[in-house]
């Protein structure tokens, strides 16, 4: 279900229901002379559209800018450097909204710099935010009566990676590989951007600039089938945690 595309009485059923809200987050980055500006929000969207078939969510509008500090490029080839705090806000009125209209499973699938990175930490400190507004009205010891307000306000509000809810066979198997516009990148991108995937023009700027990147220098790797793989291998986590 897309949430644009709901009326009231649906949008009532999935709040009755505990139905998760979804919403895909990224960047506007140069990632090579290869793959499109949007490639960051372009895998989080492929996810998030695969999981919206396998499973019951909600399908927000996505937050598909944030900071890049330029360091892959400038305005000039379409690089968007978002201020943090315009970030901040953006999902700060959208936490606020979803959490106003009763929704209390909200997850952000989050593809720029990490889990770690300067856009996770930006949309955590928003849903940090709305935490502390919903429970701000609460008496104190609220956590010791017979029924907490909210079974699982703690978590109500996850801000997530591409893998962070898959099963890997064991501790040392390899990770889904990412990369700044790497072979894990581009085979990401291979699988349902494939006509946006242009691999000869890495060897036109090579010649044309004397070198590549180092981060690019292992994107002729990359292959569709593996990045199919990898992308159903993130889909599966995905929506197994929805599910549960």
């Amino acid at each position: 279900m897309y949430y644009l595309h709901m009326r009231g009485d649906e949008i009532r059923e999935a709040v009755r229901d505990n139905v998760p809200v979804l919403i895909a987050a990224g960047s506007v980055e140069w990632h090579g002379p290869h793959l499109p500006i949007g490639t960051d929000y372009l895998i989080a969207e492929t996810i998030v559209r695969r999981v919206e078939r396998r499973c019951r969510c909600v399908v927000a509008p996505p937050l598909p800018f944030s900071s890049t500090m330029f360091w892959a490029a400038g305005p000039e080839d379409g690089e968007f450097d978002y201020d943090p705090e315009t970030l901040r806000l953006n999902a700060l009125e959208m936490f606020r909204g979803f959490v106003k209209t009763g929704f209390r499973r909200i997850y952000v699938l989050q593809h720029h710099q990490g889990d770690e990175g300067l856009p996770s930490l930006t949309i955590r400190r928003a849903a940090a935010e709305v935490m502390r507004e919903t429970a701000r009205g609460w008496p104190p010891g609220w956590g010791r009566a017979p029924e907490i307000p909210i079974g699982n306000f703690f978590s109500m509000i996850r801000v997530a990676y591409l893998d962070s809810f898959s099963r890997y066979p064991s501790p040392d198997a390899p990770r889904c590989p990412v990369g700044h516009g790497s072979r894990g990148e581009t085979q990401l991108m291979m699988a349902d951007y494939g006509d946006c995937v242009k691999m000869d023009l890495l060897d036109a700027y090579e010649r044309e600039t004397g070198s590549l990147p180092s981060w690019l220098r292992d994107s002729r790797l990359a292959t569709r089938d593996e990045g199919e793989r990898w992308i159903e291998f993130c889909v599966e986590g995905w929506a197994a945690e929805l599910s549960g």
